[in-house]
């Protein structure tokens, strides 16, 4: 059937937006894609925020339609029916869950909505409430594994993941005061014109957002011109990517360094975690950069999951299931959706809390 002219748009707007972050796609792009004239956008959309933000909508009402069609004659059999149809969907959704990842980030109405869609549907599996740490758990690690692997990040197997879910992934108790910690702030690096440049980086990037940030705003801020930012870096991308990797290492390094070695690994995750959340609390806009780098710079926010993988891979031991990547990548989306939702969310405000919960988790699973 000959497609309308919306209709164009719309599939046009799909196709850039799933390849290239919303600052860079212009309407002119958009109807030059379509085969259009720029005129003709306006007959459906306002701007290029309204188009934008429809398709977020029309990937909620897709999620709304297919997310209830769950089946199963017992909590165990429909949740595990809800979750095929998750990551069927993100694999068969894969252009609008990649546009639906930065509309998260750029307009958080549309999280929360999908958010309520998920708790609805684990209320009405389980029967009862559903705090935090339910969501996190199973909802967390359903999503991060689900995206990972549409983007062939990680090769699936989702029977390792329903062990998981289930029977949990630690067999430790938790036998120490855990949050009994004295914290070792890691050491600047030394403060020469590159890191000089990368530090106003950091500030403006977090304040502005990345795209309306300019080279020379960068220089300017710490009192050098414009050339000596090409000395170091061949473009504000590759100074992104930088930036990226620096907060990478100073996480992981962070977490490594403020972890007690006498502790089991089950603690060892907890308080991994905790600490987590502590580094990003005190370095906000340094989760701000990754969160918005995800969609400028893939490669490099890739790369820096890959190094916390990496880190799990060469740490994961005690576990009850062998497949060490899929486990990994389970815990990787409950650090992930655990720091979205305490720090940009605030759905929870006790961290000890939280995790000494999620540790029932982690160790047990799911009690149905």
């Amino acid at each position: 059937m000959k497609k309308n002219v919306k209709e164009k748009l719309i599939d046009s707007a799909i196709e850039l937006f799933s390849k290239r972050w919303y600052e860079t796609v212009s309407i002119a792009e958009i109807c030059r894609n379509a085969g259009l004239s720029n005129g003709v956008f306006y007959n459906y959309f306002k701007n290029k925020q309204e188009l934008f933000e429809y398709l977020l909508e029309n990937l909620l009402k897709i999620f709304k339609k297919e997310f209830y069609n769950y089946n199963g004659s017992n909590k165990k059999e429909k949740l595990i029916s809800f979750f095929e149809i998750v990551f069927e969907a993100a694999k068969k959704y894969k252009p609008l869950v990649t546009i639906f990842r930065e509309g998260q980030y750029r307009f958080p109405k549309y999280e929360k909505e999908l958010r309520e869609i998920y708790i609805d549907i684990l209320e009405k599996i389980l029967e009862k409430e559903v705090d935090e740490v339910d969501y996190i758990y199973i909802i967390g690690s359903l999503r991060f594994l689900g995206i990972m692997s549409s983007y062939d990040w990680v090769n699936l197997d989702k029977y390792t993941f329903y062990d998981l879910m289930f029977n949990g992934i630690f067999y430790n108790n938790i036998n120490h005061d855990l949050f009994n910690l004295n914290i070792e702030e890691c050491l600047e690096q030394q403060i020469n014109t590159k890191q000089l440049l990368i530090n106003a980086g950091i500030e403006l990037f977090s304040q502005k957002g990345y795209h309306k940030v300019k080279i020379f705003e960068i220089t300017n801020y710490v009192g050098l011109a414009v050339g000596t930012f090409y000395i170091y870096f061949s473009s504000k991308e590759d100074f992104l990517k930088e930036i990226v990797r620096q907060i990478s290492y100073k996480t992981r390094l962070f977490i490594s360094k403020n972890i007690p070695k006498h502790l089991n690994r089950l603690e060892k995750e907890i308080v991994g975690i905790y600490l987590f959340l502590e580094f990003f609390s005190k370095n906000r806009n340094y989760y701000e950069i990754i969160r918005e780098s995800e969609f400028v710079v893939k490669d490099e926010v890739k790369k820096y999951y890959e190094a916390f993988l990496n880190g799990y891979l060469n740490n994961l031991n005690d576990i009850k299931n062998d497949n060490k990547k899929i486990v990994s990548m389970f815990l990787m989306g409950i650090s992930h959706y655990t720091g979205i939702e305490y720090l940009f969310e605030n759905t929870f405000k006790d961290k000890k809390a939280f995790l000494l919960s999620l540790s029932n988790y982690l160790k047990d699973g799911i009690n149905l």
